[in-house]
């Protein structure tokens, strides 16, 4: 049995042979590594299925952990000792990339791509959809803009709920946008910033602050917006890409922001983005979303 505590660490990392990466026909055993606050292993959870584990939440009334894996389209529950509870069966047929709670509780999961025709159940070419997921199943869904991405059909990434508790700010991983959407009202609303042709920097993650500032992770930086959209910091990272998720701490005084492409993951201060640990997972091309064991809501 998994014992977790206040402050520990969970990565999504599918157990994928780096040795010859194939992007096309890239995946795994599906892996979600454990760690304490010091980034020590403490345990692994194991989907089951052969895939990407990508989005990676905690529901904090209850302590139960949600994983989304595109490639098997799935959905998992870990009960809070960390036992595979299975899939989530009931759920649209969908790559599911994004999982996420608002801050009053409400879970939100997003398409990670999407190519060729709509499918033709109810949620149609909708991207994010509001969901039970004690139940399983899609209560509404939303016609969110996206601009593609990078490959042209990432659909909605990454997600964060901002600080006016009505609307929220994604991205389409390697996308030059990062669109905001008015959820209590269902329309679209206009960009928090877009980056130019000529600009190197791209959106591939984006989280909130509770004071209303956004963080976004741009590739080769992290961006620091105020609420309007303003870049007030851009701290960069010691490599020039493969920096794609920006997890908020508990704390209320760090954040994790991690590199998809070599495997690892850095504490920072949101004071001045200086970092204050670091870790190497050992394995490339696998390290994914980024969630925290905190207190019950």
């Amino acid at each position: 049995m998994t014992r977790f505590a206040p402050g520990d660490i969970l990565c999504a990392a599918s157990d994928i042979d780096d040795r010859e990466i194939d992007l096309r026909n890239h995946k795994g055993p599906g892996r979600i590594l454990h760690f304490d606050a010091e980034f020590r292993p403490k345990g692994e959870l194991w989907t089951g299925e052969i895939g990407l584990l990508v989005g990676l939440a905690v529901d904090r009334t209850d302590g139960t952990i949600y994983a989304a894996d595109p490639n098997r389209r799935m959905v998992f529950r870990f009960d809070a000792e960390g036992e595979l509870q299975g899939p989530l069966t009931s759920l649209p047929d969908r790559p599911w990339g994004t999982v996420g709670f608002s801050p009053d509780g409400v879970a939100y999961l997003g398409v990670h791509t999407q190519r060729g025709p709509a499918p033709s159940d109810a949620m149609g070419p909708d991207k994010l959809a509001r969901a039970d997921l004690r139940a399983g199943t899609v209560e509404a869904s939303f016609a969110v803009d996206t601009d593609g991405g990078h490959t042209g059909w990432h659909g909605l990434t990454s997600l964060a709920f901002l600080h006016d508790g009505r609307s929220a700010a994604y991205v389409s991983e390697g996308g030059r946008r990062v669109p905001r959407y008015d959820l209590a009202d269902g329309r679209q609303l206009a960009d928090l910033i877009a980056f130019t042709d000529e600009d190197n920097r791209r959106a591939y993650g984006v989280a909130s602050l509770p004071d209303g500032r956004v963080l976004v992770a741009a590739g080769g930086c992290c961006l620091m917006l105020t609420a309007s959209g303003e870049v007030i910091a851009d701290w960069p990272a010691a490599s020039a890409k493969g920096w794609t998720r920006v997890t908020p701490s508990l704390d209320g005084e760090t954040f994790f922001f991690n590199n998809f492409l070599e495997g690892v993951i850095e504490r920072r201060r949101l004071d001045d983005g200086a970092v204050l640990a670091r870790h190497d997972i050992k394995r490339k091309c696998v390290l994914c979303g980024v969630a925290e064991i905190g207190p019950r809501a």
